[in-house]
Formats: C-alpha cells, sequence, structure tokens
C-alpha cells in the first residue's frame, strides 16, 4: 500500500501470534532465497495485534541481528482483521491512473468508510469497464507496525494485503484460469482469510476470526525447527472449523445469488496455510457434496518451485513476488 527506496535484498515478513516469518530475497537473478522463522513470546501478540510494543521492539532487535537484516527494505502484511475491500463504478472519464483521486474525492460521498484516515489501493483490472476495487485499512494500523519495525532495525517499504498476495503467488504457478472463480482459503491458527477471484478481479474479501475460547496454538523452538502445540480441548477447536466450512457455503451462495443473480458460481476452492489442521480441513471440504473442486496445498507442492518453503509460507512468497524485484523465482 505504499513503497520507498531500494537495497541489496528485500525483506518480507508475516507476523502471527505464534511465529514470525521472514524471507530474505537477493536482487541478483538466481540467488537463493532464505527463510527464517522464529516462535513469538507469548503475550506479545494477539491474533494479528502487537498487544505488547516494547517487549516486541526488544525481541524484534534481537531477530533482526541474528539474521543479519539490519536496515534492509522489509514488506510486511497490513493485519488482516484491519483491511476491508469495496467494489465501485466509477465515470468512464475516469482513467486507471486517476482513480485514486476519484476514490479520495469521493470519501464521504458515494464511497463510506468504516473508519476515518484510510490508506487506499485502487484495483482496474479491466480497464474501460468503469469498475474497479478498492482495498482500505486504517493508517495507523498500517503505519503503527511500520514504526516499530523502523524501531527494530528494519527500513520498511512495502505493506501489502495478504490475500493479493496469495493470487500473486497463485497466478505466478498458473493456478487460475481464465473465466472461473476461485475461491482462496488460507487457514492461519487464529481465523482464516477467504477470497474469491475471477479474472483479475477480487470479488469478495473477509477475515474470519477464530474463537479464542476453543483453544489456541503455541509455538516452540526446537534447534531450527518450530513445534506447535495445542493448549485446550482439540474437539471443540475442530468443532468451530466444521462451523467455519460452513460458512464457506453460505460465502458460495452470497457469490453466486446475490452477487451474480445465480449466473457464476465458484469453481474451485483452494485450501491452503499453517493451520496444522490442514488435513482435517480437507476432509471437511471433500465431505461436503455441495462443494465444487477441492485443491489443498501441501509443503511439497510449494517446495518443488521454492525449495524449502510450504504451504505455510504461499502468501510470503506472493509478497516476495512483487512488482520491484524479478519474479522468476528461486
Amino acid at each position: 500500500m505504499f513503497r520507498k527506496r531500494g537495497s541489496r535484498q528485500v525483506v518480507s515478513m508475516d507476523l502471527h501470534e505464534t511465529v514470525l516469518r521472514a524471507l530474505v530475497r537477493p536482487r541478483e537473478d538466481g540467488a537463493d532465497w532464505t527463510l527464517y522463522e522464529a516462535a513469538v513470546p507469548a503475550g506479545y501478540v494477539e491474533e494479528d495485534m502487537i498487544k505488547d510494543e516494547m517487549g516486541f521492539i526488544s525481541w524484534m532487535k534481537e531477530q533482526v541481528s541474528a539474521w543479519g537484516i539490519k536496515r534492509e527494505e522489509v514488506r510486511y502484511f497490513v493485519p488482516d482483521s484491519a483491511v476491508m475491500m469495496k467494489a465501485f463504478d466509477h465515470p468512464d472519464d475516469v482513467t486507471s491512473e486517476g482513480l485514486k483521486g476519484y476514490v479520495q474525492m469521493e470519501l464521504g460521498r458515494s464511497i463510506q468508510l468504516p473508519f476515518e484516515n484510510p490508506l487506499l489501493d485502487v484495483y482496474d483490472p479491466v480497464e474501460g469497464d468503469k469498475k474497479a476495487t478498492l482495498f482500505a485499512a486504517p493508517a495507523e494500523e498500517v503505519m503503527r507496525f511500520a514504526n516499530i519495525l523502523d524501531d527494530a532495525g528494519l527500513d520498511p517499504t512495502v505493506a501489502d494485503i495478504r490475500a493479493l498476495s496469495s493470487i500473486r503467488y497463485f497466478t505466478k504457478r498458473n493456478y487460475l484460469k481464465h473465466e472461473k472463480s476461485y475461491l482462496l482459503v488460507e487457514w492461519l491458527m487464529t481465523g482464516a482469510v477467504v477470497t474469491i477471484f475471477r479474472d483479475g478481479l477480487v470479488e469478495f474479501l473477509r477475515y474470519q476470526p477464530f474463537e479464542r475460547e476453543m483453544g489456541t496454538y503455541k509455538a516452540s523452538e526446537d534447534g531450527d525447527d518450530i513445534r506447535f502445540t495445542f493448549s485446550g480441548d482439540e474437539n471443540d477447536y475442530r468443532s468451530q472449523l466444521v462451523d467455519q466450512v460452513t460458512e464457506l457455503e453460505r460465502m458460495m451462495t452470497f457469490y453466486r445469488f446475490s452477487i451474480h443473480k445465480g449466473d457464476i458460481a465458484v469453481d474451485e476452492i483452494i485450501s491452503f496455510g499453517e493451520s496444522p489442521q490442514l488435513d482435517y480441513i480437507d476432509e471437511l471440504l471433500r465431505d461436503n457434496p455441495s462443494f465444487p473442486q477441492i485443491t489443498t496445498i501441501r509443503d511439497e507442492d510449494v517446495a518443488k518451485f521454492y525449495t524449502g518453503f510450504g504451504t505455510s509460507d504461499v502468501s510470503l512468497v506472493g509478497l516476495a513476488l512483487k512488482g520491484d524485484v524479478n519474479e522468476s523465482g528461486n
């Protein structure tokens, strides 16, 4: 959602309640990518919001030093819970280049947002069709994390939306075909990011948080590996996964009949993410006879293109692929 200058390599960062992942990508073509992971100490982050700012900054400085990335450019995700999407129509004399100015002029008039002082991204996949998509987030939330990264010794340059980075990955890897609608669902340990995408256009976006009372995952470091342990009743946690899958059915019904008046339906569900319950979720999806084709992205599906990376890294790799670096992969 914003960007600044350049450096010798680019760091893409993905922060969760349990783990911090950083992908270091040299700008030289063909150079290897490096993935770093660290278990986030309990109490520093809740869902996707930093709760103990001073403690987190101190801990982040340790990771920055250990990973050798001080003062490197860093990209990061806008908190999933802070992002909203809005499709809008615009006059035919407004060009793609003028859309952001048009949106800023129309804020509070024909375009309403539930917060003030937003950071905006506007996407116009089909120029001239008088339709575009607005992504917005409260500026204070985005800049707060940028300031924290700066205090930790990094140079924040790009803030992106997780769903768009996932789409970038799947587009790069040729999963997304023309005239097909895809429901992409990234299963995090604290929630799910649901996106419906068709022919260059994000038509639906929602973040579905999980209830913490149903149990949470904790992370710990075991040498170079991160281990996840569950705290709570796993049956309770799985019951809300059942509810989440049922909610996907409602979203697809809304997409088909409310957005497209019955003319277009979701053709394929692509399921991926860091959740240790991904296999169980795959079973739930395949057991629903009303669902379309199911594709679950496994670690090996990612590793065959990006050595050492897995399904938990899909959106992070997509963030690393963003725009101003070579997109050929590693």
